[in-house]
């Protein structure tokens, strides 16, 4: 018997977004900048209360496309955003000495690196493999 995928979700409304926007400020939420993979934008966020910490990373900024979060919210929902994005960009706005500078630009140094380990992978790996291996570039 075959099983129907699931309907696809509906794309986040203005209000979705608005809802993680404002558990952002009516949560503590503690952020700053760690070192991360040089391509990326790194921030963590801890939730004192809660005793949680999520890492985040922020592959173009300032463009909001391709922030990635941790936390459990951000990967069911699939709004593009969570109340942990939303208090990074918050911060990143109160705090313009913490974006990064155009020299942070790794270049192509990375991608190289990138197809080099894309050009060795065996041809068999199942696609998590194919996912894992190459992303220890990126974020290991």
């Amino acid at each position: 018997m075959r099983r129907t995928p699931p309907a696809p979700r509906p794309p986040p409304t203005p209000e979705d977004r608005a809802e993680r926007r404002s558990r952002a400020l009516e949560e503590v939420l503690d952020v700053r900048r760690v070192r991360g993979p040089p391509a990326l934008l790194t921030l963590e966020v801890r939730n004192p209360r809660h005793r949680s910490h999520y890492t985040l990373y922020v592959p173009a900024y300032p463009d909001r496309t391709g922030a990635y979060c941790g936390c459990v919210d951000f990967a069911r929902r699939d709004l593009g955003t969570c109340k942990h994005i939303e208090a990074a960009w918050l911060w990143l706005a109160d705090h313009p000495d913490e974006k990064p500078s155009e020299s942070e630009d790794p270049g192509t140094d990375l991608w190289a690196a990138l197809d080099r380990r894309l050009r060795k992978l065996p041809k068999d790996l199942p696609a998590s493999g194919r996912l894992r291996y190459p992303g220890e570039v990126l974020l290991g």
